[in-house]
């Protein structure tokens, strides 16, 4: 029997579980694991471990926006650390910014309600963290297979870089897709730049600034600036760093 995968969504009081088909091409959220204490979490993990064959453990590691290190994927290196003295199995962190939130808004689309989100969100985190993983491995695959020298590069160097890609809802209910094409730090505060994607050839794409925050799992969330001059503040700021790199 093939082998699996297992990707973990690290949460304070939560750990996301998601298991791969044997052919390593699809993920599904798996039930979470309640924390508890360090050694009551690392072992719940290595029974998932013998119970599905798992040939190798992803573990989402929830970098600030800007990549930067924070509090919370300091907490989570450590406990991948600790899981490497313990596991049989390769384990490895992979970039999952913004993975909580998006599971969230899709929760939110399939109208589950909000006391049932947050019981299944950590789950459909992982099952997202795994999936990006898994479509990765194929895609680098399918490029070693093809002997194409764009691929060759991806090897042992992580997941390919991607913009981040959001999706907004207006106040008509419209859904508008963006790209973050930046994170600024103004007066000790991280705000992201996005520009959005469906933008007419003449028309002019308005940028639009959230501010960056902190949820209760320390993950990042997007929040609207309500203040103008706030706005304004950042605006400008952004309007010189683009000066200086000129």
């Amino acid at each position: 029997m093939a082998k699996r995968i297992m990707a973990l969504d690290v949460g304070d009081k939560w750990i996301g579980v998601a298991i791969s088909d044997e052919l390593g091409l699809l993920a599904s959220a798996r039930p979470p694991i309640k924390r508890r204490s360090k050694s009551y979490d690392l072992q719940a993990i290595l029974d998932l471990v013998t119970t599905w064959d798992v040939k190798e453990i992803v573990v989402g590691l929830p970098l600030n926006m800007n990549a930067s290190v924070g509090p919370q994927a300091e907490k989570t290196l450590k406990f991948v650390d600790a899981l490497k003295t313990e596991a049989p199995c390769n384990v490895m962190t992979w970039d999952e910014r913004l993975t909580t939130q998006l599971a969230e808004r899709l929760l939110i689309e399939q109208n589950v309600r909000r006391d049932k989100r947050k019981q299944v969100v950590d789950g459909l985190a992982a099952a997202l963290i795994l999936q990006g993983y898994l479509d990765h491995k194929q895609h680098t695959k399918s490029g070693e297979d093809n002997h194409m020298d764009d691929d060759k590069n991806l090897i042992g160097h992580g997941p390919e870089e991607e913009d981040e890609i959001i999706t907004l809802t207006d106040e008509e209910g419209h859904e508008h897709e963006f790209v973050v094409v930046d994170v600024i730090e103004v007066e000790e505060q991280d705000y992201a730049i996005l520009l959005p994607i469906d933008t007419e050839e003449d028309e002019e794409a308005e940028a639009v600034i959230l501010r960056l925050e902190k949820d209760d799992d320390g993950d990042d969330i997007l929040v609207d600036i309500e203040s103008e001059e706030e706005w304004e503040k950042v605006a400008q700021a952004y309007e010189e760093l683009l000066d200086d790199e000129e």
